[in-house]
């Protein structure tokens, strides 16, 4: 298949040339679970994150790209800018919220890419978003989350709960998530064909920033037989 852009005439964003939004974290769950940006202590705005992982055989190149979420710009939207940053075949980028935290390995923000990838998140790229006020976050019983290109267009945007603000596309793009309060929410496959369910705990935690899920297999491949 063809790689596509967006633009005209495209019903929805192609999977095989794009980045995906593979696990967010937007309801941190209470206690030590909840320690995403492995700080030593759990923040419930500080530690929410979006990993966007590239299931493609080429750098995608991500400067100027945008997570944002549904607040408008002067009523505490969250919004995220990738500084000059390229996502290598088979990477993944964390963004956190950042709010009071001091997240432990190399770190980069809107203004700069990190030095290399975050050796604490499975080598992953981590960033920042700097983010300095309570009011700025990801609203638990209701809220979507979008990444935009450069010239605003969407490509994937995920909702949870009910908003008053509807999500700004009504096609495939739009994916709506289940409701959890006590992990992050993650694709069962790093492909735009993955579901999203609820996390199981993995060494303690309820989510895993930058580790991705596993990959579709490959064509025509035979699922295993159960052990008798």
């Amino acid at each position: 298949m063809a790689a596509l852009a967006l633009g005209e005439g495209a019903a929805h964003a192609p999977a095989d040339n794009l980045p995906i939004i593979t696990e967010v974290l937007y309801a941190v769950p209470k206690g030590i679970a909840g320690d995403a940006s492995q700080d030593g202590s759990r923040h419930p705005t500080g530690d929410e994150f979006v990993e966007i992982h590239n299931p493609t055989s080429k750098p995608i190149r991500l400067s100027g790209w945008t997570i944002t979420d549904r607040n408008k710009p002067d009523a505490g939207q969250f919004l995220f800018v990738f500084p000059n940053f390229r996502l290598g075949p088979g990477e993944t980028a964390v963004v956190f919220n950042g709010l009071n935290q001091t997240i432990p390995g190399p770190l980069g923000d809107a203004e700069t890419t990190p030095p290399k990838p975050n050796d604490k998140f499975n080598n992953a790229w981590v960033f920042t978003a700097g983010n300095t006020s309570s009011q700025v976050g990801f609203a638990n019983a209701g809220d979507w989350v979008c990444l935009r290109t450069p010239k605003g267009e969407v490509v994937s945007c995920l909702t949870w709960g009910t908003t008053e603000e509807p999500p700004p596309v009504a096609d495939p793009r739009l994916v709506q998530l289940p409701r959890t309060s006590t992990s992050s929410v993650q694709r069962t496959l790093a492909t735009a064909e993955g579901v999203f369910e609820a996390h199981p705990t993995v060494r303690g935690l309820r989510c895993s920033p930058g580790t991705p899920p596993p990959p579709a297999p490959p064509a025509g491949a035979v699922a295993a037989a159960p052990d008798d």
